[in-house]
């Protein structure tokens, strides 16, 4: 029997959540970032983006190549291409496309908020879809991100529908293998986008499969044995039910076909990542990040991190950006913000305050993981005990490539183990059991995202601590959790329940979300003002092209003109760097003739036009 959709007032305010996070977006884009990208990452994107919008993903290089270098863009044996996957500037395509760059981290930002209510809704309750919504809405992290031009935000949503994805195809019925295609395809598409974030997401749940699927051919003796069964029995007593293996194509089948179109389509999707590097370099295997920083490896030893990743130094980053991620999550911390929140344009350090944000994550475990909630402390608490006892090895042995391979496998074995039980585990109430195995599966996502990045050789903090940014959804719903059980076990305290986290979510928006996101205010001097200078320049809207000259020139004395240059080289402002190499200037003009030529002279990060007095400047301050 269908059942028909009644539209109760939850859905209003998802509603009202999944506009807030779109608006919100367009809002921190606009005045926080001026529609602008202001990292190297983000121009590099752009740069991909515009390619990809007229179908090419490798370019010919132009000739001279060094006066339009680009950021994370490489010129190699006569071809150019960024070193990132194709995932995001797929999408940012889209938005160039468009003319509004911005509207799909926007849109994208809106998608995750519905998917987090949806996915709460149906695996908990309509109240914990709501807050685990709001939470994801108004996350300070998520503000900031959604804002940019980061591919963040996308992997975020593609995350996030990969969950609901697979909860609705592992609930069967007809459509399990449509479900099982579109978790396949967020799969692949987070996978092309943050290839780690896909792995810490597609591992957990290639165990969970494996459960799903010995299970099928387990089962356990339904009756119920009364006390006159066996003398000694209570009555009413239900005894444990007999162990049984059973061998069933068919039920095998149901639960296997919806994971192969899964794997099948997120498999091709995956191999679009050596396809780019054998059309940018002619070998599919090729790393394309270690063509622009040879160290920029995931591992430990010579060759990977600036000066030698060690464990060690993994370790140690891993608490910096875990004491900011803690605050950041949802704003929520002991003692106002900082005054020095500026300071996170240059340092990585321990986030001065102490972040609150995890306070109800043990509350939603206990409740998720149901009956036996104890063991999993303690197997919990046992791994971040070693964690922590990790940190006190001798030196020697924390800076040793071989121990920390080992310690990062140990660490993986010891996240899998659960789900070895979870196969012998005997339900008496399938949604029950279901609930447990799903909360520990949002569990173990932001843990492997952590144990992940222990082994890259760089932090992220000055964009939130954004390489665990794929798991937030995931602690929203666990932090949401024991919230929805009180307003459900006290209705009288749902309205004044909702009113308070209300107050709660503003209270971090102005007071935590705004000064930790307005330092961001043209960031790397990137500002359109340096753009509408050049504009004033023109001369009937002739093209322009920008030669910029100087001592020591750095990519931020014309970052803004590095954004609204083309791949192409055909765009209404192309900027062109003359680094005084004999000749140089000339190619550039050959190359671009019946152009109006305005000068730049640049020092450092600061470009000055010097066809007024006093000089015209842009960029870092003197001084």
């Amino acid at each position: 029997m269908k059942h028909s959709f009644r539209f109760h007032y939850h859905h209003l305010l998802a509603i009202v959540l999944v506009a807030f996070s779109f608006f919100m977006s367009a809002l921190v884009s606009r005045t926080v970032y001026e529609r602008l990208p202001h990292l190297e990452d983000e121009i590099t994107y752009l740069f991909q983006a515009r390619m990809l919008a007229r179908g090419q993903a490798v370019i010919d290089s132009p000739d001279p190549a060094r006066p339009f270098w680009q950021l994370f863009v490489v010129d190699r044996e006569g071809k150019r291409f960024g070193k990132y996957p194709l995932g995001w500037p797929m999408m940012l395509a889209l938005g160039v496309q468009l003319g509004q760059l911005w509207v799909i981290n926007g849109f994208l930002a809106a998608g995750t908020a519905a998917l987090a209510y949806r996915l709460g809704r149906e695996l908990f309750d309509p109240d914990t879809g709501v807050i685990a919504a709001s939470l994801v809405a108004f996350s300070p992290m998520a503000l900031l991100l959604n804002g940019s031009l980061m591919g963040h935000t996308a992997a975020l949503f593609v995350s996030t529908l990969f969950l609901y994805g697979y909860w609705r195809l592992e609930r069967g019925g007809q459509h399990r293998l449509l479900w099982g295609a579109l978790a396949g395809l967020a799969l692949g598409l987070l996978v092309i986008n943050r290839p780690l974030a896909g792995l810490a997401l597609a591992v957990p749940f290639i165990a969970w499969s494996g459960v799903r699927l010995a299970r099928a051919v387990i089962s356990w003796q339904s009756s119920v044995v009364s006390s006159q069964s066996e003398a000694g029995d209570p009555p009413g007593a239900v005894r444990e039910p007999p162990l049984q293996f059973r061998l069933s194509l068919s039920h095998l089948w149901r639960t296997l076909a919806p994971l192969l179109v899964l794997g099948v389509i997120a498999g091709l999707l995956t191999l679009i990542i050596p396809l780019y590097s054998y059309l940018a370099t002619g070998n599919p295997r090729q790393n394309l990040y270690v063509l622009v920083w040879p160290y920029d490896q995931v591992g430990f030893g010579e060759g990977y991190g600036r000066n030698i990743h060690t464990l060690e130094k993994g370790l140690r980053q891993t608490r910096w950006d875990l004491s900011l991620f803690a605050a950041d999550a949802f704003g929520w911390q002991d003692g106002p913000m900082p005054d020095e929140a500026v300071r996170l344009r240059t340092n990585s350090v321990y986030w001065p305050a102490v972040g609150l944000s995890w306070v109800l994550l043990p509350f939603g475990l206990a409740l998720g993981l149901g009956r036996r909630w104890w063991w999993w402390a303690v197997w919990l608490a046992g791994g971040i005990g070693v964690f922590m006892l990790t940190t006190n090895l001798p030196v020697e042995l924390l800076r040793d490539p071989a121990f920390a391979n080992r310690w990062m496998l140990a660490a993986g074995l010891w996240l899998m183990l659960p789900f070895g039980f979870l196969i012998f585990e005997r339900p008496l109430d399938d949604l029950a059991f279901r609930r447990r195995a799903w909360t520990y599966l949002l569990l173990t996502l932001p843990l492997l995202l952590i144990i992940l990045y222990v082994a890259y050789w760089v932090g992220s903090q000055l964009y939130s601590t954004r390489y665990y940014f794929e798991g937030l959804v995931a602690l929203a719903l666990l932090t949401a959790l024991p919230l929805g059980w009180l307003l459900r076990r006290f209705p009288a305290l749902r309205w004044p329940g909702y009113i308070l986290l209300t107050l709660v979510l503003f209270y971090t928006l102005y007071g935590f979300s705004q000064p930790r996101i307005t330092p961001l205010y043209r960031f790397n001097w990137v500002n359109p003002e340096l753009i509408a200078a050049v504009e004033r320049r023109q001369i009937n809207e002739q093209p322009v092209l920008v030669i910029v000259s100087g001592s020591e020139v750095r990519w931020r004395s014309f970052g803004a003109l590095m954004v609204s240059t083309s791949p192409f080289l055909d765009s209404g402002i192309v900027a062109a760097w003359d680094n005084g190499s004999p000749g140089i200037r000339e190619a550039i003009l050959r190359l671009l003739p019946e152009r109006q030529v305005i000068e730049l002279t640049a020092t450092g990060n600061r470009g000055c036009f010097t066809d007024v007095e006093p000089a015209e400047c842009y960029g870092e301050p003197e001084g």
